[in-house]
């Protein structure tokens, strides 16, 4: 029983050693996100994922609620700045700029230009399955860290860390012209990524003549990769593309 008790201490204590030298790095994220913490314990929080806390590690703080903040703020820093740097485009436009810009994709993207990963406090299992790499981690933890920011440095600067990255991605929907519906969005990302086009299969068809309910699926290369409704063809076909946008992690 000692000696059992003896290697759970040094299991333990081997694993605080290897989080005070991710804590002591956190001097390379600094420079790269050219930030300097006030609050390190902020940072910690930031970079501590749900799975650390489990069982014994319950007193730690996880991402988690700064997640909630950081979401809503890198929200509001898009829809501002697009707002005035767009002035020419309908509400519906912008939020379908809005959705790509704040997606999980484009979380992630900014993550990994940061080696976010590198940082992660993360529990053993999640570790040993590629967690430091995995979309959705990066992508909530990228905005756990854009909450901590605000916390720690105010709105202004978290602006001024997020824009010229926001920038850039916007850039990138204007050259390629995604500022456009779902279906033209959808076609342009599946040649670029997949070299492929989708295609639209009608599934299920109801309702009296004059209030018909249409049921489309998109197809890539033959994947179901999402299902749309509308009262015509053209608009189950936007749905569907929507819904499969969303799979593929371009919008929210």
């Amino acid at each position: 029983m000692a000696n059992q008790s003896s290697l759970l201490i040094f299991k333990q204590d081997k694993i605080n050693r290897m989080i005070s030298k991710k804590w002591h790095n956190l001097e390379i994220l600094e420079e790269k996100l050219n930030y300097k913490f006030q609050n390190i314990n902020i940072i910690k929080e930031a970079l501590t994922h749900p799975s650390y806390n489990q069982k014994k590690n319950k007193g730690i703080n996880n991402f988690q609620r700064l997640e909630f903040l950081g979401d809503s703020v890198l929200d509001l820093i898009v829809s501002e700045y697009i707002y005035y740097h767009l002035p020419s485009l309908s509400e519906g436009k912008l939020s379908k700029i809005k959705s790509v810009l704040v997606s999980r994709k484009v979380l992630a993207k900014w993550a990994n230009k940061i080696s976010l990963g590198e940082f992660l406090i993360l529990g053993k299992g999640e570790d040993l399955t590629g967690g430091r790499k995995k979309t959705s981690i990066l992508a909530d933890c990228g905005e756990a860290l854009i909450g901590a920011i605000y916390l720690d440095g105010g709105f202004q600067k978290t602006s001024q860390i997020l824009l010229p990255y926001i920038q850039e991605e916007l850039d990138i929907l204007i050259k390629y012209n995604y500022i456009e519906d779902y279906k033209t969005l959808l076609q342009k990302v599946v040649q670029k990524e997949m070299n492929c086009l989708p295609s639209y299969r009608l599934i299920e068809e109801k309702g009296p003549e004059h209030s018909k309910i249409f049921c489309i699926m998109v197809e890539i290369k033959n994947s179901c990769y999402g299902i749309g409704r509308g009262n015509n063809k053209k608009e189950a076909e936007q749905q569907a593309a929507q819904d499969a946008l969303k799979r593929l992690g371009i919008i929210n």
